[in-house]
């Protein structure tokens, strides 16, 4: 349905989405899992965000079930899938428990993960908590099921095919027996593989010894009181093998009381995250009025703890830092902070407000009760004697989001009180995608690309996501910094450790600063990036890299983003590793876009080697084009208002569809074999290895009192078994009705000559089978598609489809495609009988307008009728997003009307 826009202040968010869901519907499907035998094969796999392999030990279930509320005595544990579902007034609720027993531990493991194999595409995700574990595999049932107790994660943003993983370190301390519940709000399923399955549920721990944080620089600083300490301080994380982890949050904490410190806007603690080579450097530090020695700590999850100590002292502003004895420093470089010369956010549903005087920068998704949101920075760069080795964008961000937000170059001619949503610059380049975004803390992107002198840029920061990701404007004491190095950092002989480069025009406080190594031994990206390909396709060329000086056998690690708008490699991994040829080129394996739309950056590192490669890639949603009664007999001729099949298909093919759906009457006047291979061919057919064709009257024989039945033999015969897969290799009077899914939507090909077919009631074949497969898809969006409409705004409908109609508004279904009637049309949301149902209706959209020829549309519209466009040939482009979808009437003749607009799922 379309979505509405409401006037929403950029600088606020309303609760979170997820908590406005539980208030609107019941508690949903539920999940458990209890934890296994100990399997003592150990394995060495890379930890998350470290260099070196971890140890790891990997548990698998003992026992599994799902159990079902209308079944409450049923079990169901020798089942070779797991299914959690929310309750439904069509379908039952499904939970699942899962035992896990693990044993032969010497001390707490240093991490764990719960891992199940997903064969469901869902961004809801279900809900982890524990349960009891006084359960067996085949004595559980929904009524004995044991109760849930605490919650420990969300998994959300699940993909077909992969494993799921959730963090349960704070449960899984030790030997013991655990037991997980997974719950969802959502209707739909999500099917995972059991213990009987090659991929069973599992526990991953992780054995090896704990990482340790350093000061690596920054202590025995002395500042006079209230004045800012010379240097930031600098903290390193290193795994048992002393190799850099990458990715973890550090924390800095100064006393609360007597001499001390504060960070930014008078924090006494401040998060950073380490960057590729495990350093954290904190914002600049400013002494507080009370004279003394005092120290500020560095902690991290999992890993053991460091101190810096600090001076407040009188005599010299400043004094300075001492390095820390653990590792040798680098090569200093100098760095320049350069702070935003104007920023503001623009909202879509305000666009003439400007908001450039605001303290925060919102960037949100359009949404059915918010309206979009971007932000746009502007620096301007001065003063550089050459090009900078390096550049970093940071922004102080005030949420916490996997998805986080896309960088973008755009145009500067704007000002910060000037700029309002009608006037933004466009956005020109995509630049990076700043994911994982943490509050309270500094996102950061590499510009390097982008910022090479002195000029001004500006970035826009714009998301698909509807929940607002809100940074700190330039108004604030951590306004948005552009962090430039000057000078090459050349390796240590400790990769594992960096020293901190000194800041010159620093802001207070600074942000953190990494840069990415250069000359010899450097990575160097050679191929693959800047490819876009659509959600759950390969991307047609492999990530090359070369490293400087490098001969064979040096392991290369492509890892792509572990959230949000990402991709996998063969076997669906999100990291790679790949030896060097013998001339330090190596080439990852095919990777596969994931099922979230957007750009996003994969990484490829190396041990010992400087610097990283980065692949800026674009996952897309799928388009679709469509339109039905298209071609003309052989031998008739083209006229303004006839047989402009030629002129739709070129349209069509400008468009680069993923998939075409011909809407029926494709080929006049009875669908021959003949006509289809003169006529059609020549034009549509071009286009046939991306169709999945629906049926007509045309094709059957049937025009209007004229029955001639053919058995729709040509059309069969013409698609072949993509018209009829459920019936292979027919060519007459074949089962014509079948299903797909494209993306995170699951499409449905339907056939409307219901007396050629035995009807389409409730008890007849399509109806029976369309039931079915409607309970079975797990996808969270529906699309279908028929010739003949059941509604429109001439004669050129019928009501033989009402049924179908109504299973398809019983079941949520999200859209209808319709032919037959020559024109376009659009009807809002409609329940099963025609009423206006803008909350759960479908809205159907006739297209009949492929080429053949005109129908009248009568002066008093169809009930519900909101868009009409008549003596226009044309087609329909529709972009299928996850959970939303977008539409756009374009026709062939230019000037013509069109219609667009776009909704989400129910």
């Amino acid at each position: 349905m379309p979505a509405a826009t409401s006037a929403v202040s950029p600088a606020s968010e309303p609760s979170p989405p997820a908590l406005a869901a539980d208030r609107r519907r019941p508690r949903r499907g539920l999940v458990l899992f209890a934890v296994g035998i100990l399997t003592l094969a150990l394995a060495t796999a890379l930890g998350p965000g470290r260099g070196t392999a971890a140890t790891q030990t990997t548990v698998t279930a003992v026992a599994d079930s799902t159990v079902v509320s209308d079944s409450p005595t049923a079990n169901y544990g020798t089942g070779t899938s797991l299914t959690a579902r929310g309750l439904s007034d069509t379908k039952p609720e499904a939970d699942v428990y899962i035992k896990f027993t693990v044993s032969g531990l010497s001390s707490p493991p240093a991490g764990a993960q719960l891992q199940i194999y997903s064969n469901a595409t869902s961004a809801t995700g279900v809900l982890l908590s524990t349960a009891g574990s006084d359960w067996t595999e085949t004595g559980i049932t929904y009524a004995n099921a044991p109760s849930r107790t605490a919650t420990v994660a969300n998994m959300t943003n699940l993909t077909a095919s992969t494993w799921a993983t959730a963090d349960v370190s704070s449960v899984v301390t030790g030997n013991g027996t655990y037991t997980f519940a997974l719950t969802t709000s959502s209707t739909v399923g999500k099917v995972f593989n059991s213990r009987e399955t090659s991929t069973p549920p599992k526990l991953v721990l992780n054995t090896s010894a704990p990482a340790t944080v350093a000061a690596t620089s920054g202590s025995g600083q002395t500042a006079a009181p209230g004045a800012a300490f010379a240097a930031p301080l600098v903290a390193t994380v290193t795994d048992s093998a002393s190799a850099p982890v990458s990715g973890l949050a550090v924390t800095f904490t100064a006393p609360s009381s007597g001499p001390s410190a504060t960070f930014a806007g008078g924090a006494s603690a401040v998060t950073v995250t380490t960057d590729a080579s495990g350093v954290a450097t904190s914002p600049l530090l400013t002494a507080n009025a009370t004279s003394g020695s005092y120290s500020v700590s560095a902690t991290a999850s999992g890993a053991t703890a460091t101190s810096f100590a600090l001076t407040n002292g009188v005599g010299p502003s400043s004094s300075s830092p001492s390095a820390s004895p653990s590792g040798s420093q680098s090569p200093p470089s100098s760095q320049t902070a350069v702070t935003a010369a104007a920023d503001s956010t623009v909202v879509s549903d305000s666009p003439d407000a400007n908001y450039g005087t605001s303290t925060s920068l919102t960037a949100r998704g359009p949404s059915d009760t918010k309206p979009e949101a971007d932000v746009y920075i502007k620096f301007t760069v001065s003063g550089l004697s050459s090009p900078p080795a390096g550049a970093q964008l940071q922004i102080y961000s005030n949420a916490t989001s996997a998805t986080g937000v896309v960088l973008s170059t755009a145009g500067s001619d704007w000002t910060e009180t000037g700029i309002t949503y009608a006037n933004a610059p466009s956005r020109t380049a995509t630049v990076a995608t700043m994911a994982n975004l943490t509050a309270s803390t500094w996102a950061t992107a590499d510009v390097s690309s982008v910022v090479t002198g002195n000029g001004t840029y500006t970035f826009a920061l714009t998301t698909s996501s509807t929940v607002g990701k809100v940074f700190n404007s330039r108004e604030t004491s951590t306004p948005p910094t552009l962090v430039l190095t000057q000078g090459t950092a050349s390796a240590t002989a400790s990769p594992s450790l960096s020293a901190s480069a000194s800041v010159s025009a620093s802001p207070s406080p600074s942000p953190s600063v990494s840069t990415t190594g250069t000359g010899s031994g450097a990575l160097t990206a050679t191929g693959g990036s800047g490819q876009t390909q659509m959600i759950t396709r390969d991307f047609p060329s492999p990530l090359s890299v070369h490293i400087a000086g490098a001969g064979a056998g040096v392991a290369v690690t492509f890892t792509a983003p572990a959230q949000g708008a990402a991709g996998t490699f063969t076997g669906g991994s999100t990291t790679a590793v790949v030896s060097t040829d013998s001339n330090g080129n190596a080439v990852s394996p095919t990777f596969t876009a994931g099922a979230t739309s957007g750009s996003y950056t994969v990484t490829a590192t190396a041990d010992a080697y400087p610097g990283s490669a980065g692949f800026a890639l674009t996952n897309r949603d799928p388009v679709i084009v469509t339109a039905g009664d298209i071609a003309c007999p052989t031998g008739s001729a083209v006229t303004a208002s006839s047989c402009q099949q030629a002129a739709t298909a070129s349209l069509a093919q400008s468009l680069h569809p993923d998939y075409l759906l011909p809407l029926g009457d494709d080929q006049y006047d009875l669908g021959s074999l003949s006509d289809f291979s003169n006529v059609y061919t020549s034009t549509w057919g071009a286009m046939n290895p991306i169709a999945y064709p629906a049926p007509g009257n045309h094709e059957y024989g049937y025009i209007g009192s004229s029955i001639q039945p053919t058995g729709g033999t040509g059309y069969f015969t013409y698609y072949g078994d993509r018209s009829h897969p459920l019936a292979p290799g027919c060519t007459t009077q074949c089962t014509s009705w079948y299903s797909y899914d494209v993306g995170t939507w699951h499409l449905v090909s339907l056939d409307s000559q219901c007396a050629a077919i035995g009807g389409c009631n409730p008890g007849n074949p399509e109806y029976a089978w369309l039931l079915k497969d409607l309970n079975a898809t797990t996808k969270p969006c529906v699309l279908a598609y028929w010739h003949i409409p059941i509604y429109s705004s001439s004669q050129d409908h019928q009501p033989d489809m009402q049924a179908i109609y109504q299973l398809l508004y019983t079941k949520h279904a999200d859209l209808v495609l319709n032919g037959h009637a020559h024109f376009y049309e659009r009807f809002a949301p409609q329940d099963g009988a025609g009423n206006a149902d803008p909350s759960n209706g479908i809205p159907e959209f006739i297209v009949g307008t492929g080429g053949k020829s005109f129908f009248p549309i009568r002066d008093t519209p169809a009930a519900n009728s909101v868009s009409r466009i008549a003596n226009t040939f044309g087609v329909l482009q529709l972009t299928l997003s996850q959970n939303s979808y977008s539409w756009n009437f374009l026709p062939t003749n230019a000037g013509g009307s069109t219609d667009s607009g776009a909704g989400t799922c129910h």
